[in-house]
């Protein structure tokens, strides 16, 4: 199977909860419209072995990309059936990514509509994600982060961008 873009979602500061969009309107700075969007953006807790919170660095968390098979996996382990598109709060949700937590950093997403991103890693699960999945689907907010650990996705960045939609085809070039 191919990879494809299945859902967009922007998550608005104004928001409790991300929404559903026909596109994510991206440039250098991320998704137009999305709480992480921005050149920059302030250390916290991931950044705390090189940065003292708050300090003003590289937004190299743009965007969050979640695979089905994935996040299939995780819910199974959390005994639901499934985790929306969305829920915890994936900009992009894609389909035929098996192995997308796995990449390795610098690898580059290519999508059919010209837009590449970089893949900055993994993205941890949090309690935070967790509370979304509970609202969701009634999961157990402090068990998301075990369950979903290694399938919880990735963090990038925009490299080249363009409009992402649900449809777009992705081309994986992995680095190293």
């Amino acid at each position: 199977m191919s990879a494809v873009v299945l859902a967009t979602h922007i998550w608005p500061s104004t928001s409790e909860l991300p929404i559903p969009v026909e596109f994510l309107d991206i440039d250098f700075e991320g998704a137009i419209g999305d709480r992480h969007y921005g050149a920059t953006m302030e250390a916290g807790v991931r950044q705390k072995k090189l940065f003292t919170r708050g300090t003003e660095i590289a937004n190299l968390r743009q965007l969050s990309l979640v695979d089905r098979s994935e996040l299939d996996r995780a819910a199974a382990s959390l005994g639901i059936e499934s985790i929306a598109p969305g829920v915890i709060a994936d900009n992009i949700y894609t389909e035929g990514i098996d192995d997308l937590t796995s990449l390795p950093p610098l690898t580059r997403l290519e999508f059919s509509s010209g837009a590449m991103l970089l893949l900055g890693g993994e993205n941890f699960p949090c309690t935070i994600a967790g509370a979304m999945v509970n609202k969701a689907h009634g999961a157990r907010t402090e068990s998301f982060p075990k369950a979903a650990m290694g399938l919880r996705g990735v963090t990038g960045w925009v490299e080249r961008p363009a409009p992402i939609r649900p449809g777009d085809r992705i081309t994986v070039h992995r680095w190293a």
